[in-house]
């Protein structure tokens, strides 16, 4: 397949840009989990600065406080081609120039700069302020906090825009966001970040022509320190609407990662399909410190994370890791730095930029060898091909070289036809247990327990959740008989109890009947251990920690 780039269009770019959006500024941070991530208006994240020419720096800080970061960089890739082969992608990494692939605000009829006053801006919400306007909306004084108050829940359908944008809780059923009559934004975790993308407001780069792809991202997390992978996880759900009027096939849609492990210059990469996710982790088991003069000529020190360094992984939770790729910070014309749509697009189907596929073992460019899809997909240490094995079965392979790494993992391809929508969630998960030696089983693990999290819908939005109470257990530590007491929210409410492991594992469940105010379980089978237990009702959750003896 020969994919075409619209080049015969830019002929009349700039009457369609004529009144142009500006690049997006706006960024913000989230507040209530281990990691402190920074999250900017135009597609990108993980980053403070504009460019790299102006004070570009790592922005995904882990522990929060500690000046270490394990990314320096990471964006949203996005591309299909038409019935004809004409591409149309997205995508961007350090917003050189200025150059990017999506601007702030969905997409309508004029992206003119005021179209990025009114959108170049990331909602912040918290959950308790959700449920104090809950309570107080009506209440005389009250004013909403700004971020509820101004929500974009409706788009101005008089410049094109969808009615409904962002999600939120319409309390009388008229379409209408109003939060002074008790509407509220429908958001996950204790805390969340929204955003609105679109990829028409000015010329993008690398340059094909405009979709009309619509972005909508809710960044969210968990403040719960007791649980580690969860306290350790920004979560990201990304739908990807087609507002145009093309139908796109083999589309794919991938995370860019330009990974920086504390010190950048020691790292290696991998995946894992059987957890659909990929990684960074250290070459060696010591993570130094490394002092370097950066692009803006300043000397600077990127703080490692010392002997038993951990794991970052990027882990797709309801799509499949179809594709991982890797590639270098240089010039080489088959698996360096792209340049072009097609390449861009060659990187998100796991292609070289030359157009040659990824084949199995050393660095994935020997065309004697087998195709593959997913580079270093072994488990390092152990099996497979791995950046530390790069020739399976070979008693002289000989490591890669550690050091700076990027990565893309996609999942596709899709048909996405006009009107349609991709949705998929992301886990940036920082695996690091203070009590192991090797971090690389502590990732896996965690991966285990941040699925299963996700999978027992265990993410409640605002809507249904409410009220969160800790619950009476006794005894507590226990051995057999569990005696829970519920809250009196649950008073006549029929409600459900789980047990979870440490892995997010349900081990234990059983119905609340109505009426019922104390719940007795027969732990007797569950192993030593901590657990969580969770009661939940249609609009109120409780839980505890229980310590199984």
């Amino acid at each position: 397949m020969k994919l075409k780039l619209t080049l015969l269009l830019l002929g009349i770019s700039c009457s369609v840009f004529g009144q142009s959006q500006t690049v997006g500024t706006a960024s913000a941070t989230l507040d209530v989990t281990n990691i402190k991530p920074t999250i900017l208006t135009g597609g990108d994240m993980f980053h403070v600065g504009s460019s790299v020419t102006s004070n570009f720096n790592p922005g995904f800080e882990v522990p929060r406080g500690s000046g270490k970061h394990s990314f320096i960089s990471g964006a949203l890739w996005i591309g299909g081609h038409d019935a004809q082969n004409y591409l149309y992608l997205s995508a961007q990494t350090y917003r050189q120039s200025n150059q990017v692939g999506f601007w702030p605000g969905p997409v309508g009829t004029n992206h003119d700069p005021a179209h990025s006053t009114a959108y170049d801006k990331i909602w912040k919400v918290k959950k308790v302020q959700i449920q104090y306007h809950i309570q107080n909306f009506n209440t005389p004084g009250y004013s909403p906090p700004t971020d509820i108050a101004t929500w974009p829940g409706n788009g101005n359908t008089a410049n094109g825009e969808a009615a409904q944008l962002a999600p939120f809780v319409d309390v009388n059923n008229d379409g209408i966001y109003s939060p002074g009559q008790g509407d509220y934004p429908d958001i996950k975790g204790d805390q969340a970040l929204y955003q609105i993308l679109n990829d028409k407001g000015n010329v993008k780069a690398p340059y094909t022509y405009p979709l009309g792809y619509e972005v909508h991202v809710m960044h969210y997390g968990f403040d719960d320190a007791t649980n580690r992978p969860i306290f350790n996880t920004l979560f990201s759900q990304y739908r990807i609407v087609n507002r145009g009027q093309v139908s796109l096939q083999d589309f794919y849609a991938g995370i860019w990662a330009d990974f920086d492990l504390g010190n950048w210059d020691d790292d290696y990469v991998g995946c894992d399909t059987t957890t659909n996710r990929f990684f960074v982790y250290n070459g060696d088991n010591n993570d130094e410190d490394k002092t370097y003069t950066n692009a803006q000529g300043i000397q600077t020190t990127a703080f490692g994370y010392g002997l038993n360094p951990p794991v970052q992984s990027v882990q797709f939770l309801d799509q499949t890791l179809s594709k991982f790729i890797y590639y270098n910070n240089s010039n080489n014309p088959t698996n360096g730095n792209p340049s072009s749509g097609v390449e861009y697009y060659n990187y998100l189907r796991a292609i070289w930029r030359d157009g040659k596929p990824v084949t199995y073992g050393y660095d994935g460019t020997n065309q004697a060898r087998p195709y593959t899809s997913h580079m270093f997909p072994g488990t390092p240490g152990s099996t497979g091909w791995t950046e530390s094995n790069p020739v399976p079965g070979s008693a002289t392979s000989t490591p890669n070289t550690p050091g700076d790494r990027r990565g893309l993992g996609s999942i596709g391809p899709f048909i996405l036809n006009p009107g349609q929508e991709l949705k998929f969630t992301v886990a940036y998960t920082f695996s690091k247990d203070p009590n192991a030696t090797n971090n690389i089983p502590v990732a896996a693990q965690d991966a285990v327990a941040v699925q299963n999290f996700f999978n027992n819908n265990l993410l409640a939005s605002s809507k249904p959740i409410q009220v969160k109470e800790t619950l009476k257990l006794y005894p507590n530590p226990a051995s057999d008989l569990l005696q829970i007491q519920l809250p009196n929210q649950f008073a006549n409410k029929a409600a459900k109890v789980v047990i979870t492991d440490n892995l997010g594992r349900n081990v234990l469940a059983a119905k609340v009947r109505q009426g019922e105010s104390t719940v007795h379980l027969n732990i007797a089978s569950l192993s030593k251990g901590i657990y969580q237990v969770s009661v939940t009702s249609e609009n109120h959750t409780a839980t505890g920690r229980l310590v199984k003896q």
